[in-house]
């Protein structure tokens, strides 16, 4: 799967696209701005809010033009936006009793200002959102829809919003209360969050290498309905951060609620999410954008070991099809001419089988491994892998978990698939030297995904997917391993029982799991791996260089990808009894569709 230039989701809007979309941190370094304050950490929230500059003494002068009639004017008081700035600036929590103003200090400052306009206008504003076109914004990160940019917008009661949150007071109001100097010509649309729609974590702490410029604050205009409640779901979820400043646990949870607007400061620390919308019945309108200013930024790898050397018999896992030396010769011709192949029923039955009885019995992490801003599903126990390893030694190990029923079974055939002796077998279909092999046994649930983000972009390599499900599964629960790469998406690969994946993946393509929604009936259960060859990530190192097509021309495929067609011809299918359907389940080599998913 080549290609030459380098993916993030932010990349999959088209070059004329001025929707404005959540980022997930694109070039990163660890310089930070002098902020002339040596008693607070230079990555904080404070630190830049100790930077940055206080109002000046007589507010009032800076606001004696025409205050917009729809505004709030508890929150341009002059003593208002004294108090406020005080304890934003100090990391203080913060209740101002006539305007119900409330400050959460935990895990960063964040504000809410309810009934920040006049409630009827605001009405007004939301019905015309509702006859608004929006396009379907969907990905790794995010399923919602969102409307053009609001700079644009005609509708008398819309425009007249967005003429106000541009207008000297409202922006001038921010930058007092916050303490930025702001841009007068916020990013500003209309998000609608339908049932089953979220946004997950990330922290929009975007800049412009080149001019020192990006996102400051946050803020969300909530138009919901008034009866909104904690149930209905779509809640702005805060996270604490670890000691890698990486994203935890949620700390704080904001229901929305009509005519509020919620802001807060952005930074390498400001992770937060919005959960899924659960009601059938509402929608979750907002206006939301970004007010521009100095930014600062941030990195990281995965972990790779050689293949191990314990000797596995082939035939002891493998279903006979797969080993037949003209077969392997077809898998691989199919490999080098469209870079992926689905093999299904790989493994043979009594293997699979058992395999199952045994990920039944085998514990769980009960915390979802993270950050996640890159990650969320659960691993496999780590004392049960380490019992396992401690058995390698024993000669008999194949017989005595062949014929155990006990849960290291499961354990058992993960080290097969990180053997060299499986190694062996991919170098034979697909011509990759395998050096090493990067593994998790993981288990998604509802409520997991994977993220493209530069932090945790995959090495280049093979990678392999044993998929560990029992029934069926549907694609309406999300979960697909996606592949993109050039503004499209290349391929969408949705579990099957006992279906092995194949995909080579070149600089430039990247992979992420769909979110797995709450209507998922099961667990998508899988192993998977990536082998790595010392050649092509040499070529990797190189940059953007051209990468060289595999013997049999590997080509870029753009806008979808067609059906495999040659693998009903794999020989030998009738030789395996009790599944003489076999060929039919090899050809359907799964047709992937182009699409959001």
């Amino acid at each position: 799967m080549s290609t030459s230039k380098k993916h993030t989701s932010q990349d999959l809007l088209e070059e004329n696209d001025s929707t404005l979309l959540p980022n997930k941190k694109q070039k990163l370094d660890t310089t930070l701005v002098d902020n002339n304050n040596d008693s607070l950490p230079s990555n904080t929230i404070s630190s830049k809010l100790e930077e940055s500059k206080i109002p000046d003494e007589n507010v009032e002068q800076e606001i004696k033009e025409i205050i917009p009639d729809i505004l709030n004017k508890n929150y341009i008081d002059p003593d208002f936006v004294t108090r406020f700035y005080s304890a934003f600036k100090k990391n203080q929590t913060f209740t101002d009793e006539i305007s119900q103003a409330i400050i959460y200090n935990l895990p960063f400052p964040i504000a809410l200002l309810p009934n920040i306009f006049d409630n009827e206008f605001l009405s007004n504003v939301k019905d015309e959102v509702k006859e608004l076109d929006f396009d379907n914004k969907s990905n790794d990160l995010y399923e919602f829809h969102q409307s053009s940019d609001l700079k644009i917008c005609e509708k008398p009661h819309l425009s007249k919003l967005r003429d106000t949150i541009y207008s000297d007071v409202f922006v001038s109001t921010m930058s007092n209360l916050v303490g930025f100097d702001l841009d007068y010509t916020p990013d500003l649309s209309v998000h609608k969050y339908e049932k089953g729609n979220y946004l997950l974590c990330h922290d929009d702490d975007i800049k412009d290498d080149a001019f020192m410029h990006g996102r400051i604050i946050a803020f969300i205009i909530y138009l919901v309905d008034e009866d909104w409640s904690k149930d209905d779901g779509g809640a702005l979820e805060l996270f604490n951060i670890n000691s890698q400043s990486h994203p935890d646990e949620i700390s704080l949870s904001i229901t929305p609620k009509w005519n509020t607007i919620a802001f807060f400061a952005l930074s390498p620390t400001s992770y937060h999410q919005v959960s899924e919308v659960i009601s059938s019945t509402k929608i979750r309108y907002s206006i939301s954008g970004w007010f521009h200013g100095p930014l600062n930024t941030r990195l990281s790898r995965a972990e790779f070991i050689a293949p191990v050397p314990e000797v596995f018999d082939l035939k002891d896992f493998i279903s006979p099809v797969y080993l037949n030396e003209k077969n392997k010769q077809r898998i691989l011709k199919k490999l080098q001419k469209d870079s992926y192949i689905l093999l299904s029923k790989f493994l043979r039955d009594d293997v699979f089988d058992k395999l199952i009885t045994s990920i039944r019995e085998t514990g769980w992490e009960e915390k979802p491994t993270g950050p996640p801003f890159i990650r969320k599903y659960h691993l496999l126990k780590d004392s049960e892998i380490d019992n396992f390893k401690d058995n390698n030694n024993n000669n008999n190990i194949i017989k005595d978990y062949k014929d155990s029923s006990s849960s290291s079974f499961c354990k058992y055939v993960y080290d097969f698939f990180k053997s060299k002796s499986f190694a062996i077998f991919i170098n034979e279909i697909s011509n990759w030297q395998i050096t090493a092999v990067a593994r998790e046994f993981r288990q998604f649930q509802p409520g997991n995904y994977t993220l493209i983000h530069d932090q945790g972009q995959d090495r280049i390599g093979a990678d392999v997917t044993l998929f560990c499900i029992e029934g069926e599964w549907d694609e309406k629960w999300g979960g697909g391993t996606h592949y993109v790469a050039d503004e499209h998406e290349l391929l969408a690969i949705y579990p099957e029982k006992n279906m092995l994946s194949i995909v080579i993946r070149d600089a430039g393509t990247l992979r992420f799991v769909k979110y797995v929604n709450s209507h998922a009936a099961f667990p998508k259960t899988e192993m998977s791996f990536i082998y790595w060859d010392d050649d092509d990530d040499k070529g990797e190192e190189e940059g953007d260089e051209e990468v060289e097509d595999i013997e049999g021309g590997v080509e870029d495929i753009e806008g979808g990808v067609e059906d495999i067609e040659g693998v009903e011809d794999i020989e030998g299918v009738e030789d395996i009894e009790g599944i003489e359907d076999i060929e039919e389940e090899v050809e359907k080599i799964e047709e992937i569709e182009e699409g959001e998913g």
